[in-house]
């Protein structure tokens, strides 16, 4: 080494001690150029590195010095100094524990405990309680470092002791698995597949304490503690610890081998523990263990310590419980000290035990049972954890629990003889067990093993009076009494202070009746002499009971003894079913509904009381209640038909109608023959609205009556009590199904459903000979009937049959002897007199009388019948009204027929004002007397107004006045009904003001948006103001969800009709033509043609037949002329049968019969109506028949010479017709707009006549109407086909050229097309047809019927492949305008509206189907044919009506 290289090393160190490190840094790599292995160099430079923070220089300085061979711990020194500086966790504590191992080597264990202490307080520093357990756990006695806990070490800080070491790795530990537990359980509960809760405990435990080492440390620490006697306390406080961990560990052990080898580990600490008199727990878990026996007296010496070493512990009260049981002096107090603790019973069997116990001795028998079972899951949890079946305690408990069902009552007897044979399993000989079998048997009527069980047990015991008692009570059971009070006197003999035999033997003396019930000295002395010895069995006091009712005449001391029976016995059934009754007998509701209560609160098991409750509640009307008391007791028994029923009724009282069929099917599956069964289920399908099940199950209900034996003791025929309400209900559907063809409009159905419940009303009234039943419902019922008949009366003059005259006879009969018997008060007997003389008056004018007369007759009768036997004001005062409705409907009708005209009766308008005023009249009566009666009836005040709004007698204001308070008070009395309102509106706009009107129709509308009469009244004030809104308003009333009146049918039918006739004027001037109505319109058409026929169905229709003839001018504007002629002759008819006699009322319906037959192509018969009403026409009485058709007389007058005149036309009678024709000329003079047309028709049939002669003057009456109307399209092409028939090329030439002048409209492209087309095919020249329409498309592309002309022309040329392309663009440009394609923002094109017509498609329809037909042989005919009959089918669907469609569908067909 050189001089110089010490010389630098001395003043390295010199810096270093100076602590000029970086000076002593520069020196260092300046020795190391000189000697880069010099060990004192590189430590040297390492603390230099460690101080100006050169960490990684450092490690390396250091790590390169440990290498070298002089190497000693001043390097490992040195890299722990470096990594503490560096704050290198990880590093530092590798290099301690290496330095500490170098330490340990080298036999420096001073050293060596200072790097442990060192990495002690890191791992603390650190918070990671398991590096500090494993560091804690190496300084044990079974630890790699244990010798570094010497005491005899002088370190600081001093080494600990082995006690305190273990100390502080118990808490460790301790803690550490505690803080794990916790944390993964509320980690792992929120994962979708954790599993239940208590699993997620389990598992995390086990995964947690199965790495643990505490049962380790504290067996250690127990080792330690356990070699010095002077420190005992501190072994069994570890011993507790000890414990209680494996206490908590055992319930998770899976391995019945490692829990077997814990439990007997834990069993013998806590002997250790309760040697000593610690640890409760300890105490609690043999006292467990032994299962209740104290055979060795080891339990009672458990219980005295543990009650004297803990007295303030959980299981003292129940240890005092069996102390006390044991000695047999067990209190109510002691079993209210075992009941505050009664919470433990679910943690300890022993608890159980002393509880069930303590509450049989105190027959508390329901807390024995409740806690009986409750104790098997507690046993069965107890067995799971530690493997020890405690078979004795559950014996114990078992027999308990049986006997205390057999206390409470017989009903259990089966749970009670299932736990005995159980308990004889576990011990075979028990006579107490025997006895208990033999009782249980006996209350199951299984009285022969019963009997048998007995007398073993008697055998066994000669002297046994419970075996006595036992005979004696199954003797009772049996029937044979004398032998029962053989044995029970036996039993008394023996015992005379045993209650229960005393109470046996009054049970027997009671069932042997006659004396020995009524007799004080025998069942009465007997419950007596039990009540003294003991009071507190209830069925003592339920015999006291009934004997205080039925012999002592004593119904309070009665009441007294079922109460205190109920007391001591809430389930007692007898007590509670007498003491019910008695209660509901004195009308004591409350009384009786709060005794069901307590007893189902009692005991949920009480069905009779549940039953008995739910009928109580579905009396008053308290459905809700009542179905939690029904449900409860078909709980206990699914097969009680009762319950079922008082359960359907419920569900019906809260509109539940689905779930009542469920409970009525129900019902009927349990007992088919069960009569309620089935008429529960027609009820509820009745309510449902499934009026077929309904009747259906009514039959059967019926089927099942006439099964049953009806005859009483003598043999005569008897009324069952299900007659009356199979009857009504009966009659209700088959009026209900009269409502339901009412709305839907058949009103043969209708007739035919009112006709069966007026039958079904008499076979019921006809068997009542005593007159025995509820007069005003089933008169009411009567009256419903009647209701219906009537309005469904027009149909019965062509199906009498469906209503018998006979039925309605007999029940007018009936009424008559019925109202004999009824007093009939003074304005009854007088309103009554008025209508009768209303109703006389009007008679004359129907001729179909004997239906109508009989049907008010009866109706009257019923509603009389209904006054005079109502029980009630309000039940009387709707009978009024009703029979004030009668009146005046029948009032409302006559008024719209004129009476018969006289020649010379001058009080002409006092008889018709005797008709209104006499009917009207008794109407108004009615109503007075509703209000009279009740002054808040509604309906009442509705009628006084309607009947003063309808009056034309007196002064006008006044019935006005009247009418408007009428209905003020009714809409006062009832806001939320829209009725007075809408009344009211109609009588404001009755008398012009249509401003109040309006709002009382938007009040009736705001009350009530679906009631129909408001917008029908506010259609009508828009219809009289002109305004376009009445047909929406008219088309609301029909869409909404109540029925619409009649009236908003017609008045939406009439106004869809002004509209067609406005537009198709503004358009061509004409009324037939329906190709031209809009998509929209042709809709509207069709539903107001169903309108007016639901208009008809609905009313009959009056006299003048306005329905019937509106029908038919719908129907001829939708070209349905073969229906449109059966609406006319059914107008004809109600106009001729009406009996008015109205000439000119008849000439209209024969005009319009005869239009609509000609249109028929019916021409024989069309001429035929028109010389009908030609004759009426040109009668005497013609003047006063043409004044009656107002101011457009001539009008009608040539319209009908004209279809008069085409008629004679189209039957071949030509030279009439022409005689027609040219006076129909002659009376359009006054009608300039119509000549043109009569000259065009006329020059026709002048051509038809076929003479040149004839043929020039039409050819001259022609010129002359081109003269004057030169743009006349038809008598243009009239002139043209004149021409082209003579072959004058002229004329041809003539009438095309004007044509070509006026083509410009679409009517003169398609004329124009039409001509030139028809004229090359009559010169054979197809290909020129074919080229004119060709032409006239391509003009006008977008007009269909441009299409449709040059499709049938190819079609008749034979080209079918272009005749379907042809129809095809038809239906495309069809599609395109009624898709809207088009902008209808502007009015369309004559082209687009064209297009938009289903007549238009229904052509090009059938035109593409014949082609297809006629050319399937060409290509796939099957293929074809479908598609033939498809596009047939289509052409069906767009126009019903029309007969080419049909035929052409037809022979796709065939």
């Amino acid at each position: 080494m050189s001089v110089i290289f010490k010389t630098k090393l001395k003043a390295a160190k010199a810096a270093v001690a100076e602590k000029s490190f970086d000076y002593a840094y520069d020196l260092c790599h300046d020795l190391l150029e000189l000697d880069e292995a010099n060990y004192n160099v590189h430590i040297l430079l390492g603390v230099a590195c460690q101080n100006l923070g050169k960490w990684d220089e450092g490690e390396r300085v250091y790590k390169k010095a440990a290498e070298m061979p002089k190497a000693n711990m001043l390097v490992w020194q040195g890299l722990c100094a470096l990594y503490e500086a560096s704050k290198a966790t990880d590093k530092y504590e590798k290099a301690l524990e290496d330095l500490r191992d170098r330490y340990l080597a080298d036999g420096m264990k001073e050293k060596a405990w200072e790097m442990m202490f060192k990495l002690v307080s890191l791992a603390e520093e650190s918070n990671d309680a398991r590096k500090l357990i494993n560091m804690l756990r190496q300084l044990t006695d079974e630890g790699p470092l244990h010798c570094l806990i010497d005491p005899s070490m002088e370190t600081d800080p001093a080494p600990p002791s082995l006690q305190a070491l273990l100390e502080r790795l118990y808490n460790t530990e301790n803690e550490l698995d505690n803080n794990t537990i916790e944390k993964e359980i509320n980690k792992r509960r929120t994962r979708i597949d954790a599993g239940p809760i208590a699993t997620v405990r389990k598992t995390v435990k086990e995964e947690v304490w199965c790495r643990s080492g505490v049962l380790d440390t504290l067996k250690q620490l127990i080792s330690l503690n356990s070699e010095q006697e002077e420190v005992l306390d501190q072994k069994l406080h570890f011993e507790e610890l000890y414990f209680y961990a494996l206490l908590e560990r055992i319930p998770i052990l899976d391995d019945i081998q490692a829990k077997s080898a814990m439990v007997d580990e834990m069993r013998a600490v806590s002997w250790d523990l309760v040697s000593q008199g610690k640890c409760a727990g300890a105490f609690e878990h043999l006292i467990e263990a032994a299962d209740c026996d104290d055979s060795e007296n080891t339990l009672s010496q458990l219980a005295e310590s543990y009650m004297r070493s803990f007295p303030e512990a959980r299981l003292v009260p129940f240890v005092q419980t069996w102390m006390a049981v044991n000695q047999g002096t067990c209190a109510t107090d002691t079993l209210d000290l075992a009941r505050d603790n009664a919470k433990l019973h679910l943690e300890s069997v022993f608890a159980c035990v002393q509880l069930v116990q303590a509450a049989s001795f105190c027959k508390e028998y329901q807390l024995v049972i409740d806690t009986g079972i409750a104790s098997r899951t507690t046993a069965k949890i107890y067995y799971e954890t530690f493997g020890q079946n405690l078979w004795r305690s559950q014996h114990i408990i078992d027999m308990e629990v049986a006997d205390a069902y057999m206390a409470i009552g017989s009903a259990y007897a089966g749970d009670a003889e299932y736990l005995y044979r159980k308990c004889l399993e576990t011990e075979p000989g028990d006579i107490r067990t025997i006895l208990g079998l033999g009782l249980s048997l006996c209350a199951l009527n299984s009285y022969g093993e019963s009997h048998q069980l007995l007398e073993k047990a008697l055998e066994a015991d000669p002297q046994s009076h419970l075996a006595l008692g036992g005979l004696g009570y199954v003797a009772t059971k049996e029937g044979h009494l004398q032998d029962a009070v053989g044995y029970l006197q036996r039993a008394i003999d023996i015992n005379p202070d045993y209650a229960a035999h005393h109470a046996s033997l009054g049970n027997a003396y009671w069932q042997m009746g006659d004396r020995w019930q009524q007799d004080k000295q025998f069942a009465y002395t007997s419950w007596i002499k039990a009540a003294r010895i003991d009071p507190k069995i209830s069925d003592v006091f339920s015999g006291l009971g009934k004997w205080y009712q039925q012999f002592g005449s004593d119904d309070e001391r009665a009441q007294k003894c079922f109460r205190k029976a109920l007391d001591l016995d809430i389930t007692n059934s007898d007590a509670g079913k007498i003491l019910a009754e008695m209660y509901l007998r004195e009308g004591m509701d409350d009384m009786c509904e709060e005794l069901l209560d307590q007893i189902t609160e009692a005991r949920q098991n009480q069905k009779w009381a549940w039953q008995f409750l739910g009928f109580l509640r579905l009396r008053q009307e308290n459905f809700e209640e009542a179905i939690i008391a029904f449900r409860s007791a078909l709980g206990l028994d699914r097969e009680d038909c009762l319950c079922w029923e008082g359960l359907c009724e419920a569900y019906m009282g809260i509109g539940r109608l689905n779930t009542a069929i469920r409970v009525s099917q129900k019902i009927v599956e349990l007992d088919p023959s069960r009569v309620s069964g089935h008429w529960l289920y027609a009820r509820a399908c009745l309510m449902t609205g499934d009026l077929k099940l309904s009747l259906s199950h009514l039959e059967q209900a019926a089927e099942c009556v006439e099964k049953c034996d009806r005859k009483d003791s003598s043999g005569v025929q008897v009324c069952s009590i299900w007659d009356q309400p199979l009857t009504i209900a009966k009659a209700e559907c088959l009026l209900a199904f009269a409502e339901k063809w009412s709305m839907e409009g058949l009103s043969a159905r209708m007739a035919e459903a009112s006709g069966q419940a007026l039958h079904t009303m008499q076979q019921y009234l006809s068997q009542q000979v005593d007159k025995k039943y509820p007069v005003y419902l089933t008169w009411n019922l009567v009256y419903a009937a009647c209701a219906w008949g009537i309005k469904s009366r027009c149909i019965l003059d062509s199906h009498p049959e469906l209503v018998s005259v006979e039925d309605i006879r007999t029940l007018i009969k009936t009424g008559n002897e019925l109202a004999e018997g009824l007093e009939l008060p003074g304005f009854l007997a007088e309103t009554l007199e008025t209508g009768t003389r209303g109703w006389a008056q009007a008679k004359c004018v129907e001729n179909n009388y004997e239906y109508d007369a009989l049907l008010f007759e009866l109706t009257v009768k019923a509603a009389q019948l209904r006054i005079q036997s109502a029980t009630s004001a309000a039940l009387a005062s709707m009978a009024w009204v009703d029979l004030g409705k009668l009146y005046f409907e029948r009032q409302a009708e006559m008024s719209v027929v004129p009476l018969q005209p006289s020649n010379s009766d001058a009080d002409d308008d006092t008889e018709a004002q005797l008709i209104d005023e006499s009917l009207l009249e008794a109407a108004a009566r009615c109503a007075l007397a509703g209000i009279q009666l009740d002054p808040d009836c509604v309906s009442a005040y509705n009628l006084q107004g309607v009947v003063a709004s309808f009056s034309r007698g007196g002064d006008r204001h006044q019935q006005a006045a009247l009418a408007q308070h009428a209905f003020i008070m009714a809409s006062r009395r009832s806001p939320g009904s829209p009725v007075p309102w809408a009344n009211l509106g109609y009588l404001y706009m009755h008398h012009g003001d249509i401003e109040l009107a309006n709002k009382a129709f938007y009040k009736a509308q705001t009350v009530d948006p679906e009631f129909t009469p408001g917008w029908i009244g506010q259609a009508i004030i828009a219809e009289t103001l002109g305004s376009a809104e009445c047909v929406e308003l008219f088309e609301t009333c029909l869409l909404s969800s109540a029925v619409p009146k009649a009236a908003a049918y017609y008045g939406y039918a009439r106004q869809v009709w002004k509209h067609a006739i406005e537009n198709n004027q503004a358009t061509s001037g004409h009324s037939s033509s329906r190709s031209e109505m809009s998509a929209k319109q042709q809709n509207r058409l069709v539903f107001a043609i169903y309108a007016a026929h639901r208009y008809v169905e609905r009313t009959g229709d009056s006299s003048g037949a306005p329905g019937s003839h509106l029908l038919g001018l719908l129907l001829e504007q939708n070209q349905e002329y073969e229906n449109a002629v059966a609406a006319y002759e059914a107008a004809y008819k109600r106009v001729i049968s009406s009996g008015m006699h109205d000439k000119a009322r008849i000439w209209i319906a024969l005009t319009h019969l005869g239009r609509a037959q000609c249109s028929a192509e019916r021409y024989s018969d069309a001429v035929e109506t028109y010389e009908q009403a030609d004759a009426l026409l040109s009668g005497e009485d013609t003047g006063d028949m043409q004044s009656s058709l107002g101011p457009e007389v001539k009008k009608q007058v040539f319209y009908f010479t004209l279809g008069y005149s085409l008629s004679l036309f189209f039957a071949d009678r030509l030279e009439e017709s022409l005689d027609r024709f040219e006076q129909a000329l002659v009376q359009s003079e006054s009608i300039p707009s119509v000549r043109p047309p009569v000259a065009v028709m006329l020059a026709q049939v002048l051509w038809a006549l076929g003479t040149d002669e004839h043929r020039a003057i039409g050819r001259q009456h022609l010129l002359e109407v081109i003269g004057e109307h030169t743009d006349y399209l038809p008598g243009l092409s009239s002139l043209f086909a004149m021409g082209v028939l003579q072959g004058d090329d002229e004329l041809v030439g003539a009438a095309y050229a004007e044509l070509k002048m006026v083509r410009n409209g679409s009517d003169g492209n398609i004329t124009v097309a039409k001509l030139e087309s028809y004229l090359a095919a009559a010169r054979g020249d197809a290909l020129g047809g074919r080229r004119a329409l060709a032409k006239a498309v391509h003009r006008s592309p977008d007009d269909g019927s441009l299409w449709l002309l040059l499709a049938e022309f190819e079609a008749l040329c034979g080209r079918q492949d272009a005749a379907i392309r042809g129809s095809r663009a038809a239906l495309e440009l069809f599609r395109l305008a009624m898709r809207g394609h088009f902008s209808w923002n502007r009015k369309p094109s004559r082209g687009q509206a064209n297009s938009a017509s289903l007549d238009m498609a229904r052509s090009a329809l059938v035109v593409e189907s014949q082609a297809l037909m006629t050319s399937q042989g060409q290509s796939d005919g099957q293929k074809t044919m479908g598609l033939a009959r498809s596009a047939a089918k289509r052409a069906v669907m767009y126009q019903p009506w029309s007969q080419d469609a049909r035929k052409c569908l037809l022979e796709t067909t065939f």
